[in-house]
């Protein structure tokens, strides 16, 4: 069998794969990577896990993404594999820097990330990726080899490959956080080699995950010849990265107390002015990139200025003064039909008194996955109905609370990211708790159900 017949089959098994095999896989995985032992068997069978995560649906769109790409950049005299091998071997560095850097951290790494203004360069430099991919800007790594022809240097594919990684981590994500939650969870301090044994191991996983990216790459897609179409794909390309800009900046945002509706608003308003300010140079006979760039700084100066009119024309926050039977009361919030308590001690009050368990929810606005979870909570039955018999806890990221939760040694996946879950007693007896915002049915056995 063809390797591209081959490769459609498993993505048609894939596709119809009983979902609490793929759950079953999914802890397996995780009680993989959270283990020290570095066995032949274990990085076999992270290769394998890596290989399945590659044939979710969310990672489909990447494929013809990835033959163009290859194809393009296999122009000239160099050997047909080299450019396919370097674009997976960059692929598969990405997940052992991962590795590498949440090792050596303990940790520390992860709570940098979690910055408002880390999100916020991170939204910049994926914002100025995206227009590079599209051609409005031009970036010369990704163009030559350095050599002062215009054959495409194998420096620029790799880290085509290193962006084809980062682009699949955020849909391969449950499998990503076990990977970090298992470099977590190890107390008993990091040596060379538990740091290399982790990094190995997420190699591992990434070079299963690039599996079908290389096999396009060497045998796939045959694409027609080179022309005017490539620039669409390029734009698809960009898109996409696009998207990933809105998500950091989305997160940056957030940690500054935006809502999601206004952030929403200065993205596409700040799109529109680019759009315009691109535009508006077109008559000065300048190359695109050139003025892109001029857009670009015009924008940054807009937003900058922006930034320093809010910051020292807003006046500081005045103390409120509440009467004692407001500040008594409980703080909840009301979505659909349930009701959640925000402070963790009006929650394990309600507890005790009634006699229940407590459902923990993390929640951040720029979690796409927290979300989704409360999408559930408002639409599928048996969850609100399960949940309406214990007592209920949102804990935000901005929540005071959180770092608190954080802190707790019960919980190391606080200290990779979000979504997260928690089902404990009154007396703060953990009782279950995971990061896949899917696994409803175990929820509710662990509440009673």
């Amino acid at each position: 069998m063809k390797p591209t017949y081959l490769l459609i089959t498993l993505v048609l098994l894939s596709s119809n794969a009983d979902a609490a095999s793929l759950t079953g896989l999914n802890a397996w995985v995780e009680s993989q990577l959270a283990s020290n032992q570095a066995s032949a068997s274990a990085y076999l069978f992270l290769l394998m896990g890596g290989f399945l995560a590659s044939l979710l649906p969310c990672v489909y769109p990447l494929y013809p993404i990835t033959a163009s790409i290859i194809a393009r950049r296999s122009q000239g005299d160099a050997p047909r594999a080299l450019h396919p091998a370097v674009y997976y071997i960059g692929l598969a560095s990405i997940y052992f820097l991962f590795g590498l850097i949440a090792a050596a951290t303990g940790g520390a790494f992860n709570e940098v990330l979690r910055l408002p203004i880390t999100n916020l360069l991170l939204a910049l430099l994926f914002l100025l990726l995206a227009l590079a991919t599209a051609g409005f800007l031009h970036v010369s790594l990704f163009s030559g080899n350095g050599l002062g022809d215009k054959t495409p240097g194998v420096a620029g594919t790799f880290l085509m490959g290193m962006g084809a990684g980062l682009l699949s981590s955020s849909c391969v994500g449950p499998f990503v956080v076990g990977i970090l939650v298992g470099i977590a969870s190890q107390t008993d301090g990091l040596s060379v080699f538990t740091t290399l044994t982790a990094a190995l191991k997420m190699f591992a996983f990434g070079l299963g995950l690039g599996i079908p990216f290389l096999l396009i790459g060497l045998f796939g897609v045959r694409l027609p010849k080179s022309g005017s179409w490539m620039k669409y794909v390029q734009w698809a390309l960009g898109a996409l990265i696009l998207y990933f800009a809105y998500t950091y900046l989305e997160k940056g945002l957030s940690g500054y107390g935006f809502k999601p509706e206004s952030i929403q608003l200065a993205f596409f308003g700040a799109l529109l002015v680019l759009y315009s300010l691109y535009h508006f140079w077109e008559g000065d006979e300048l190359h695109s990139a050139k003025r892109m760039e001029k857009s670009l700084f015009a924008l940054f100066a807009l937003i900058g200025g922006l930034s320093l009119a809010h910051g020292v024309l807003t006046p500081a926050p005045t103390a409120i003064v509440t009467s004692a039977a407001a500040s008594s009361a409980p703080l909840t919030e009301t979505k659909g039909e349930l009701t959640w308590y925000l402070n963790r001690e009006d929650a394990v009050k309600a507890a005790r008194e009634q006699g229940k368990p407590i459902f923990v929810d993390f929640f951040a606005y720029w979690c796409a996955n927290c979300k989704e979870f409360e999408h559930l909570t408002e639409t599928d039955r048996a969850l609100i109905d399960g949940l309406k018999k214990v007592i209920l806890l949102k804990i935000y990221d901005n929540d005071p609370e959180f770092k608190q939760f954080q802190n707790d040694k019960r919980f190391p996946e606080l200290k990779v990211g979000l979504p997260f879950f928690v089902v404990a007693n009154a007396d703060d007896n953990l009782l279950y708790k995971t990061s896949d915002y899917t696994r409803t049915d175990e929820m509710l056995l662990f509440m009673g159900e």
